[in-house]
């Protein structure tokens, strides 16, 4: 763990969150009191004493040296190889980035370069993507993911959860743990990986949970809390494990001192001991615990302050941030710096000397990929809700961004993304959720930034966003399908990007249905195409799909009556297929009555590779 105090103060006065201030800061201030108490006997006994508070509340001033007599973790399993070291560093814009470097310290390159604080980086099992805490000024710290070359951030929390330390994958990259505050207490959590269904794992039982560890077998994840209530003081942080489904909570470490501090855990590759931070009166240390016996060892000798173990992929290292080697007379916290040491405690090596914390290791699995050329990316943008809008490429702000990230739009390799967003305001401030003009953007060239040139628009979007995409017209480059999802009968739009031939400037652009359209079937002449799929009073609609992908054709269904009604039902099967011109042209229209006690089925399958499904 590497946020301090101070900074976790910054971000709560500075966000938008409907958690209470007061609880989260009278919690962190019980913990820094415990921490500056054991500080203050500690620093009778060492020669100097460094305070560096940490959310996860650590002052390690290490102690006696034990060496653990057991062989490196990893002989004789199949494990990745290391790739590279993903870590946080100040700036001299005054934010923190994130960054990423061989693990002999050369090739450093920065990965994200915004407005924001991004901090806590754990990198994906396949190796690809980047999980961390992204905090904008003016906005709840958020979890959000980012490819590990650098690109577009995808926001995977809201402002819901006041994040305050993660994140952990799974080890199938299905799920991500992180600790979150939801107003009434600080908790893990777990999403799917793509943002949704974020559930409490922990409850009432432990206290300011944080530090989650996913174990390698995907049974287990360990964290730090503690098992006394906010109302007593002072507290202690225990390691616990706890199964995803929040079942078996079990205490590991069960310190019966008060006096001791525990926290980052860190599980080795093959899930057999816990590498975590401890501070106490009697030690301080960065320590292994086996979990079949509970044996103790420390790595670490006990002269500095340091925290945030993680155990490379193959098993052979622990890297982790250190502070007070390079102390000046003054200094409050000593400035961070990343080092490398065996589990057995040999082979201590510093890696950084200008500053940087919370490393993560890049597993390499064999045959998944390279690891990234060591250069620069060039600045992105990082498109979240925000008071006055985000740059994301264009000419002006947009607010309430949603983007649809990995997208190979002509199908040579180059990912690129989509987004959808409303301008700001003439005054500059974003409009009401759902108000406003929507415009529909994407990035074509992969630069992680939209295309200027054009642009597709919504005369209205309430909860829209970049659904999917799919080749509808069998030329090679992809069009996108926006949701709209404001209510039981979901809407979806079509777009296409400029082809590399096309005299158009890069960008994307609606898609609209050729004369003379199809009006029974609410398909308007020379407006864009908008399918509303699902059931609700008086309307339902459907799509299928035929002979995709080598010519597609959408075949929408949409059957109407009156409300209250004697009359049959109107039942209207339309045929569209996306021509060369970049319209929709109606290749016919079946028409015919259903009586209301038997209705039609409305087709509910994935239709042109898109999953057209009602809202639940």
């Amino acid at each position: 763990m590497s946020k301090v105090d101070e900074e976790l103060t910054r971000r709560l006065r500075g966000a938008q969150r409907p958690v209470d201030v007061d609880e989260l800061f009278e919690a962190l201030e019980r913990r820094r009191s415990h921490r500056e108490r054991v500080r203050r006997v500690q620093t009778g006994a060492l020669a100097f004493a460094v305070l560096a508070s940490t959310i996860a509340g650590f002052v390690v001033l290490r102690s006696a040296f034990e060496v653990d007599e057991d062989t490196n973790v990893g002989d004789g399993f199949p494990l990745p190889a290391n790739g590279e070291i993903v870590f946080s560093a100040g700036s001299p814009d005054g934010y923190v980035h994130l960054y990423a470097m061989q693990p002999d310290g050369a090739g450093r390159r920065r990965i994200t370069d915004f407005g924001s604080d991004d901090t806590t980086p754990e990198v994906s099992p396949d190796g690809r993507t980047i999980a961390f805490v992204h905090q904008l000024e003016d906005a709840t710290p958020a979890i959000a993911t980012i490819p590990i070359g650098g690109g577009v951030v995808t926001w995977l929390t809201d402002g819901e959860l006041f994040v305050t330390d993660g994140p952990s994958w799974s080890p199938d990259g299905t799920r991500i743990a992180f600790a979150a505050h939801d107003g009434e207490s600080q908790r893990i959590f777990a999403t799917n990986a793509d943002g949704s269904d974020p559930r409490a794992i922990t409850g009432d039982d432990v206290h300011w949970a944080e530090g989650p560890a996913w174990s390698p077998d995907g049974s287990r994840i360990a964290f730090a809390a503690s098992p006394i209530s906010g109302d007593e003081a002072p507290s202690v942080w225990d390691i616990y494990t706890v199964a995803p489904d929040g079942g078996d909570l079990t205490n590991v470490t069960r310190t019966s001192d008060r006096s001791h501090d525990e926290s980052s855990p860190t599980w080795s590759p093959d899930g057999e001991r816990i590498a975590f931070a401890r501070q106490g009166l009697e030690e301080s240390a960065i320590v292994l615990r086996r979990l079949s016996d509970g044996r103790e060892t420390h790595v670490t000798e006990g002269s500095f302050v340091e925290g945030s173990p993680a155990w490379s992929p193959d098993g052979r290292w622990i890297a982790f941030d250190r502070a007070g080697v390079d102390r000046d007379p003054g200094e409050h916290p000593a400035r961070q710096d990343l080092w490398l040491i065996h589990p057995d405690g040999t082979g201590e090596t510093r890696l950084t000397t200008d500053g940087a914390f919370d490393p993560t290791w890049q597993p390499l699995p064999a045959g998944s990929i390279e690891p990234p050329a060591s250069a620069t990316p060039e600045p992105t943008a990082s498109p979240s809700p925000g008071t006055h809008g985000r740059d994301i490429g264009l000419a002006f702000p947009v607010c309430h961004v949603e983007n649809l990230t990995g997208i190979d739009w002509y199908g040579e390799g180059t990912v690129g993304a989509a987004w959808t967003g409303a301008r700001v305001r003439p005054d500059g401030r974003c409009p009401e959720e759902g108000t406003g003009e929507y415009v529909v953007a994407a990035d074509i060239d992969g630069d992680g930034v939209a295309e200027p040139g054009g642009m597709g628009y919504f005369p209205s979007c309430l909860f829209c966003r970049p659904y999917a995409t799919s080749d509808l017209n069998a030329d090679g480059v992809l069009e996108l399908v926006v949701l709209e999802e404001a209510s039981s009968t979901p809407s979806y739009s079509f777009y296409e990007v400029s082809v590399p031939t096309s005299e158009r400037s890069p960008g994307i652009y609606n898609l609209s249905v050729a004369p003379p359209g199809a009006p029974e079937a609410n398909l308007s002449a020379n407006e864009p195409l908008r399918l509303v799929v699902g059931g609700d009073e008086g309307f339902s609609g459907g799509v299928t799909c035929e002979a995709y992908p080598e010519a597609p054709t959408l075949v929408y269904t949409w059957v109407f009556g009156e409300v209250d009604a004697d009359t049959d039902l109107e039942v209207h099967t339309t045929r569209l297929q996306l021509g060369e011109d970049g319209i929709f042209h109606v290749l016919g229209s079946d028409d015919s009555l259903a009586p209301r006690s038997d209705p039609p089925t409305i087709p509910t399958d994935s239709a042109c590779g898109v999953d057209f499904h009602p809202a639940p």
